[in-house]
C-alpha cells in the first residue's frame, strides 16, 4: 500500500494528482484537473466520487461548491499519512461560485480520507459554513453526498449495468433497485426518494452501490445517527416529501447526465444534511461515510457497514473514562472516523484483551499508543497470526495494526512487542 504524488492523465488531460494504491483493482485519486475532488479510479477510464459539501442560494442561480474552482484558487490536497496499514489524505476547498465568490464570505470544507489495505476508506467531511458576510443570502440546502460516475471519453451506457445500474439498501437487506436509465419521476428530473419509497424513512443504514461492467462496483454508505451524521429531518419542498425523521434524499433520473470536455458523467442519488431553506449546519460540523469499491455481493456491504458501526465490546483493559491510573493498558474506545480500536500502553510489553463482537468484525484496525519496540507479534486465542494475516505500521510511539480476518466469535487477542 502506498500514497504518492504524480502527473496523471484522464480524458485527454494531464495534471498533478495524489494517488493511493493497494492490492486491489481500484485506487483513490485526487486530481488537479477535477479540482482535486477525491475519486475512486475503477479502471478503464471510469471514476466515482461520493461528492463534496455544496450549498445553493435562492438569491442567484449558482451552486457554491469546489467544482466551480477551475483555477484552483482554494482547492488543495496533501498526504497526511502513508504506510503499509493506512494512508490518509486531506482535501481543503471553498464553496464558491463561477466568479470565485465564496458563500457567506468564508464557507469552506476539509475532507479526510483514511484508506486501508482492503480498499475501503472512511470519508470524514468537516464543513465550515460561512459567517463572515451576507454574500449569497440564506442557503437553500446543504448537500453532503451524491453518487457521481465520471468517464474519460467513454459513454456511460458502455460501462453501466443496464438491468440494474444502481441500488440503495438498508441494514436489513431491504433494497431499491433501479435499471438504466432511471425512470424520470418529474419533468425536472428529480424527486425526494421517500415520495415514491416511503419505507426509507425507517431505515438505519443507507448503502448505495453503482453496478458496472467488467469493473469493481463503487459504493458509499452512511448511518442515521446524528452523532456521526447530523441532519435535519426530511422537509416539505415544492415537489413533495414525507416529513419523516431521516436525512433528505433525492433521486435523479437520466436527465442528470452531463458532458464535460473529456467524457460524460451521471448522478444517481444525493443526500442533503439540511433541506430547510434559511438554515445551516453549525460551524464546524462533521459527517462520516464509509466508501470504496467491491467485487463481492450486496450482503458483504451490509456486513461491512455493521462492522464499522457496531464495534465489538472490549473486555480486559479498563476504559479511560475515569482517567489514567496504575494499570499497564487502557482502552480508549473505538474511533468511527478511523475504523480503529484504540489502546494506550503505559508499561509492560504486551496488550491483551477479549474482543466480543455483536456483529462480525471485518478486518479490525487496532491502534496502540506507548509502543516501545520495532516489531510486533499478534495472536488470536493463543495462536500466532502469520505475517500475511496482518500489516503493522509504526510512527513514533504509535503502533497501527490492520488484521486481515473476520472475527465472528469472542476472541482473545494478544499483541506483543518484539525486538525491544
Amino acid at each position: 500500500m502506498r500514497a504518492y504524488e504524480t502527473e496523471l492523465t484522464f480524458g485527454g488531460e494531464k495534471g498533478h494528482a495524489v494517488v493511493v494504491e493497494f492490492e486491489k483493482p481500484w485506487r483513490l485519486v485526487s486530481w488537479s484537473k477535477y479540482q482535486y475532488i477525491v475519486n475512486w479510479d475503477l479502471g478503464g477510464g471510469v471514476w466515482f466520487t461520493p461528492e463534496w459539501l455544496e450549498t445553493h442560494s435562492p438569491d442567484d442561480g449558482f451552486c457554491y461548491e469546489p467544482l466551480m474552482d477551475k483555477e484552483l484558487r482554494y482547492s488543495r490536497v496533501r498526504i497526511l499519512e502513508a504506510g503499509p496499514v493506512r494512508a490518509k489524505i486531506h482535501w481543503h476547498y471553498a464553496l464558491c461560485n463561477p466568479r470565485y465568490e465564496i458563500f457567506n464570505g468564508n464557507s469552506t470544507a476539509d475532507e479526510y480520507y483514511t484508506v486501508y489495505p482492503d480498499g475501503i476508506a472512511v470519508r470524514k467531511l468537516v464543513g465550515w459554513p460561512g459567517n463572515e458576510s451576507e454574500f449569497g443570502g440564506n442557503s437553500h440546502f446543504w448537500e453532503v453526498m451524491e453518487f457521481i460516475l465520471k468517464t474519460g471519453g467513454i459513454p456511460i451506457e458502455d460501462v453501466i449495468n443496464k438491468k440494474e445500474c444502481f441500488s440503495f439498501q438498508s441494514e436489513k437487506g431491504e433494497k431499491l433497485s433501479f435499471p438504466w436509465p432511471i425512470p424520470k419521476p418529474f419533468a425536472w428530473g428529480q424527486e425526494p426518494l421517500c415520495n415514491s419509497y416511503p419505507q426509507v424513512k425507517d431505515w438505519k443504514f443507507y448503502i448505495g452501490r453503482i453496478y458496472l461492467k467488467d469493473r469493481p462496483d463503487p459504493f458509499c454508505m452512511f448511518v442515521k445517527d446524528k452523532r456521526i451524521f447530523p441532519y435535519k429531518p426530511c422537509s416539505s419542498t415544492s415537489y413533495g416529501s414525507c416529513n419523516g425523521d431521516h436525512p433528505p434524499l433525492t433521486l435523479w433520473d437520466i436527465g442528470r447526465r452531463s458532458t464535460w470536455e473529456g467524457g460524460t458523467s451521471a448522478s444517481f442519488l444525493s443526500c442533503q444534511a439540511i433541506r430547510h431553506p434559511g438554515e445551516k449546519p453549525p460551524r464546524p460540523c462533521v459527517w462520516l461515510f464509509l466508501t470504496g469499491a467491491t467485487e463481492q455481493d450486496d450482503a458483504y456491504l451490509i456486513d461491512l457497514g455493521q462492522s464499522w458501526y457496531n464495534p465489538a465490546y472490549i473486555i480486559g483493559p479498563p476504559p479511560v473514562t475515569a482517567g489514567y491510573g496504575d494499570e499497564p493498558v487502557y482502552y480508549e474506545g473505538y474511533s468511527f472516523s478511523e475504523r480503529a480500536y484504540q489502546f494506550i500502553k503505559m508499561k509492560g510489553e504486551k496488550v491483551n484483551f477479549l474482543m466480543m463482537p455483536s456483529m462480525d468484525v471485518i478486518n479490525p484496525v487496532i491502534r496502540v499508543s506507548g509502543w516501545k519496540a520495532p516489531s510486533v507479534s499478534v495472536s488470536f486465542d493463543g495462536y500466532p497470526l502469520d505475517t500475511k494475516d496482518f500489516q503493522a505500521q509504526l510512527k513514533g510511539d504509535e503502533l497501527l495494526l490492520w488484521i486481515n480476518k473476520r472475527v465472528s466469535k469472542n476472541t482473545k487477542v494478544e499483541i506483543v512487542e518484539k525486538g525491544r
